[in-house]
């Protein structure tokens, strides 16, 4: 993905599926990503749910959102905010927020 005159807008689901797809493969986990109207964004197992409202926010707020919810995957209850699931949240950060050189096909 390139992003245009430098826009910092909003992401559409294509863009975001993409990157989605990107991280997981580079990750070789199995994750499904759907898109729901209700809020919050959440993992659920073998899926996360993004809020089509967090789709509005800034790209790199909606791909934050994204790392946030799949850092979940690796930690231990799943649904908690521990030591192991910040372990992977900022992993996640640092290589595919910082360090991530996307490439629209």
């Amino acid at each position: 993905m390139r992003i245009a005159g430098n826009n910092m807008g909003n992401m559409s689901k294509k863009e975001v599926r993409f990157f989605f797809n990107s991280v997981i493969s580079e990750l070789g986990i199995d994750l499904k990503l759907e898109f729901t109207p209700t809020a919050p964004s959440i993992y659920l197992g073998d899926k996360i749910l993004i809020c089509t409202q967090d789709l509005n926010d800034y790209k790199w707020a909606v791909k934050e959102r994204v790392l946030h919810e799949i850092a979940h995957h690796f930690e231990k209850g799943k649904r908690t905010h521990g030591k192991n699931y910040y372990r992977a949240y900022v992993k996640l950060l640092g290589e595919f927020m910082v360090g991530f050189n996307e490439q629209a096909s």
